[in-house]
């Protein structure tokens, strides 16, 4: 697995992508758990954080940039639905990159962030932990290019 994390540059290099999208606030190193759940499960492609565990998030440019050429979008613990929409709406639209989301149920407004976004989106799968996220975007990036929407 290659991570790439701000302010590094991102080559494309025909592998899976992974960008782990920013969450809700209070989620301090979310992206660690993240990313050694990808390693255990030896994922072999790349992962871009915008959010160093060491340092302050990318700025937009950055995040716009590489959010545009990734195979799949992970968000964990969003604002909202709104949240999920400005991402699918301003960087997914029209591409074929995959949204994967995922709220802690072990959080009292996740849990209502998780029923907003099924009442708001009801097509969208939803996961209830980090890890079953990260079995999601796992699941996508290694299913035919053909059946993936």
């Amino acid at each position: 697995m290659k991570l790439v994390e701000y302010p590094q540059h991102y080559t494309l290099d025909g592998n899976p992508t992974l960008y782990l999208d920013r969450s809700g606030t209070g989620r301090p190193g979310w992206q660690r758990d993240a990313v050694a759940l990808l390693d255990k499960a030896g994922f072999t492609g790349t992962v871009l954080n915008p959010q160093p565990i060491s340092g302050t998030g990318a700025p937009f440019g950055w995040q716009e940039h590489n959010l545009r050429r990734v195979s799949a979008v992970l968000l964990w613990c969003p604002h909202g639905a709104q949240h999920v929409r400005d991402v699918r709406q301003r960087f997914l639209h029209r591409s074929r990159t995959a949204l994967v989301v995922g709220c802690d149920l072990n959080d009292r407004i996740q849990r209502f962030v998780r029923a907003e976004l099924l009442g708001a989106m009801p097509r969208l799968a939803v996961a209830t932990d980090l890890a079953a996220t990260v079995r999601a975007a796992l699941d996508h990036l290694s299913a035919p290019a053909d059946t993936q929407s």
